[in-house]
């Protein structure tokens, strides 16, 4: 009894003298990993961030790759993006979606870590409109809305475009977005423009669709209403 006693006291003491430089050495090396992480996103970061245009092609080629090897968080994509959104340089958020479209194809995660960081920028809403009137009542109707609507709405462009339809479209291109497509038809009901959801997101391939969050506007036919006024 005595002996399976000190045996058994023996390996655990053994097991421990092992074991602990062994823990260390794990947590040194999780650590430097770590470490090395946040100084290459804060590289990224100055990168993109530079005054200089091609240190900041630069940077969004470091963040093309960081994606890729699964380093940058959904928070610092969502950082970066709404960084580039209100960049003077106008061709940095083009690029920066390019990259992540070419990481998402080498990494599935990045398509969902790139469809969580747009879900917090605000929705793009393109309008298309059949007169001047129309473009108009828009830019009314988004001032009338609540701060908090309003301010989850960017319209980067508008269009003059006759399509034959009667009612007015809100069109929604991914099946990711019918929440948030009902949510804007709300918004816009809410200030008297009916707005009906047209989901397009049915097929096989998202090829040549718009990215995630971005919604188009149609204007039918059907009068605009007297809040327009």
């Amino acid at each position: 009894m005595n002996f399976n006693f000190l045996s058994r006291e023996t390996m655990i003491q053994l097991l421990a003298t092992v074991m602990i430089p062994l823990s260390v050495a794990g947590t040194g090396i999780y650590y430097t990993r770590w470490q090395q992480n946040l100084n290459d996103l804060k590289t990224m970061i100055d990168l993109v961030s530079d005054q200089n245009p091609e240190k900041r092609k630069y940077g969004v080629a470091m963040f093309e790759y960081l994606l890729k090897n699964d380093k940058v968080p959904v928070e610092f994509v969502a950082a970066q993006l709404a960084f580039a959104n209100s960049s003077a340089d106008k061709e940095l958020l083009p690029l920066m979606e390019q990259a992540l479209l070419k990481a998402s194809a080498a990494n599935s995660k990045v398509e969902v870590t790139f469809r969580e960081a747009l879900e917090r920028l605000p929705s793009r809403l393109f309008v298309h409109t059949l007169d001047d009137n129309q473009r108009n009542c828009v830019r009314t109707l988004i001032g009338k809305m609540r701060d908090t609507d309003s301010s989850a709405i960017v319209v980067p462009g508008y269009a003059r475009a006759t399509w034959g339809g009667k009612s007015h479209e809100l069109r929604v291109f991914q099946s990711t977005d019918l929440k948030r497509a009902n949510e804007l038809a709300q918004m816009f009901n809410d200030v008297g423009l009916p707005v009906a959801v047209k989901d397009l997101s049915a097929g096989d391939s998202n090829s040549g669709r718009p990215r995630p969050n971005t919604f188009e506007l149609w204007f039918g036919s059907d009068p605009i209403p007297a809040s327009c006024s």
